[in-house]
């Protein structure tokens, strides 16, 4: 607020109507005087007021201030599913796959909503994990009815992705079908004639929640408010009796400026992984350069905000329902020239704009090397599996 001192007066036709009632005569003197000092207060009660309306106003201050989203942060409650690795239990969600009709079996299955993403199964073939899954043979709670999946790696192996390429596993007739835990027990019923195995072209988003030895990291405050820090870890809780892990879902836009929310599972490189709390995936970075990994943009500074560098909330190139949609994000940093300026930006076209007028820049995070395993839900899917079990305020 600026000073009595700081008022120009003199500069105020209110100012110059009282000097010259003062120069008519001394009758004048006090009127002018009383005239002067009201008009003084009331320039200054409007200082005062404009102040406090700001203050009490965060997002709708000078621009460069504040922009924050209410329910920015959501905990929700995501079915996992369970398969073997290398014979132990390995716990993980189901978001995305490459197929419609797997994605509406694996939705039926879980009772919670898998995205569609065709743009999937252009997945390189060396940034793909493994996954094994029964077509028969031993009764089970597998994608088939069968026997649960085999999946190849667990995460800090060097061969483990999120991204799965599907593998049928079928027994032959007449074959003696058991439960295998492992691939190299498939690849020996294989050898001896006991089963087939179909290299399909389907690829999903299986993110691990809990393997052998490890887990994803868990946050320690678990009252998430629109006020809760990005990080330090994104799972709120993992129940393997339930069958839930609830995680905190990060409102943000699609590139029309729909809202659609996230959860954050794995990234790359190491650094902003573990600054967020989640798995660090070398294989990601397989993905630059390829079709599978779409834009998401983050701000650097500006408007203080709820995104994940603590400016506003970032920006995706596509919503969960779009053609070109899928939950490898390639990161840009969004950084104004003069923060003072920042404004709000909703959509894609907004961000292109800021750029080609010169008020903004747009750089590839790390180096053009950071891809984030993001898998974005529409608003309604959040809302109907907000968790009932964690608090929210």
């Amino acid at each position: 607020m600026r000073a009595l001192k700081d008022l120009d007066l003199y500069s105020d036709p209110h100012f110059s109507i009282m000097t010259n009632s003062y120069k008519v005569g001394k009758n004048f003197r006090s009127v002018a005087i009383t005239t002067s000092v009201l008009f003084a207060l009331i320039a200054l009660s409007q200082l005062v007021i404009t102040e406090n309306l700001s203050n009490a106003q965060g997002e709708q201050a000078a621009p460069g201030s504040v922009f924050k989203l209410a329910r920015a942060s959501i905990p929700i409650d995501i079915p996992m599913g369970k398969g073997y690795e290398n014979g132990n239990d390995i716990f993980f969600i189901a978001t995305d796959a490459s197929d419609e009709k797997i994605a509406e079996q694996a939705t039926k299955l879980l009772g919670f909503k898998v995205n569609f993403a065709p743009l999937l199964s252009q997945t390189p073939e060396s940034a793909r994990g493994q996954a094994y899954a029964f077509t028969n043979g031993v009764k089970g709670k597998g994608p088939f009815g069968f026997q649960i999946p085999v999946l190849a790696a667990k995460p800090g192996d060097a061969g483990y992705s999120p991204l799965l390429q599907i593998n049928t596993v079928t027994w032959k007739e007449g074959a003696s079908a058991t439960e295998l835990k492992s691939v190299e027990e498939i690849m020996a019923a294989q050898q001896n004639g006991s089963l087939t195995i179909n290299k399909t072209g389907i690829v999903v988003n299986h993110p691990a929640i809990k393997w052998q030895g490890g887990a994803m990291k868990i946050r320690d405050d678990k009252n998430i408010t629109d006020d809760s820090k990005y990080g330090p870890a994104q799972v709120l809780k993992i129940d393997t009796e339930k069958m839930v892990v609830t995680m905190v879902a990060h409102r943000g836009f699609g590139p029309d400026g729909k809202t659609i929310y996230y959860t954050v599972a794995d990234a790359t490189p190491e650094m902003p992984a573990n600054m967020m709390g989640v798995t660090s995936v070398p294989f990601d970075e397989k993905l630059i350069g390829a079709p599978v990994a779409v834009d998401l943009f983050q701000f650097m500074n500006g408007m203080n905000g709820t995104g994940p560098m603590g400016f506003q909330a970032g920006i995706g190139a596509a919503n969960p329902t779009d053609k070109n949609y899928s939950p490898m994000w390639k990161i840009s940093f969004n950084k104004w020239k003069d923060p003072a300026k920042a404004r709000i930006l909703e959509t894609v076209d907004d961000i292109l704009f800021m750029q080609k007028s010169g008020m903004l820049t747009i750089t590839p995070a790390m180096g053009g090397k950071h891809v984030v395993n993001c898998p974005f839900f529409d608003q309604s899917t959040v809302l109907e599996h907000m968790s009932k079990t964690q608090p929210i305020s």
